[in-house]
């Protein structure tokens, strides 16, 4: 849990008559990082949505799908989001009649207009949406371990040693 970004009442933000700033610092119990999340968070309520955007950035830790080895991968969001206020999601008469989301496409999250909105919980979200789907080294990547064409007889002793999570697809190389 990072200090200062504890869950703050909707009504509450509606008080406020205007936005409410986080400064984010620190790490994420959910997403493990080498560094520390930084950036800011801030959020309006803007009477049936909550406007929430922010700038996030750390470096976590990714385990190469080719070569099964470990790497440093730069997470950055700038994300900014609107948040139905309701219990069930808009319907298009509601869209319609808000101004700020008339043009809007995707409302998706809905929160409680009686409940709470945790900052925490959004900064984990926008930077899980941020890992990439596949995860690769680079360029530099030397494939899957044992795999790069040599002699017969040394294809042999690698194939004892190999890592049997690789074993199917050593069978598909062999003619």
């Amino acid at each position: 849990m990072i200090n200062g970004l504890e869950p703050i009442s909707i009504q509450e933000l509606r008080v406020l008559g205007g936005s409410k700033q986080w400064t984010v610092e620190g790490h994420l119990d959910q997403l493990p990082s080498l560094t520390p999340v930084r950036g800011q968070i801030c959020a309006e309520h803007k009477g049936n949505v909550l406007a929430v955007e922010g700038e996030l950035e750390t470096i976590v830790t990714l385990c190469c799908d080719r070569c099964l080895t470990p790497f440093n991968h730069a997470l950055k969001a700038r994300p900014s989001e609107l948040i139905w206020l309701g219990d069930a999601p808009p319907s298009e008469s509601e869209l319609q009649e808000s101004e700020q989301i008339a043009a809007m496409d995707g409302l998706v999250e809905c929160l409680n207009p009686r409940g709470d909105f945790t900052p925490v919980q959004w900064v984990f979200e926008q930077l899980n949406l941020q890992l990439p789907v596949v995860n690769h080294c680079g360029e530099h990547c030397p494939g899957p371990p044992g795999l790069n064409g040599s002699t017969e007889a040394t294809n042999d002793q690698q194939a004892e040693q190999m890592d049997p999570r690789w074993q199917a697809l050593r069978r598909l190389q062999q003619p």
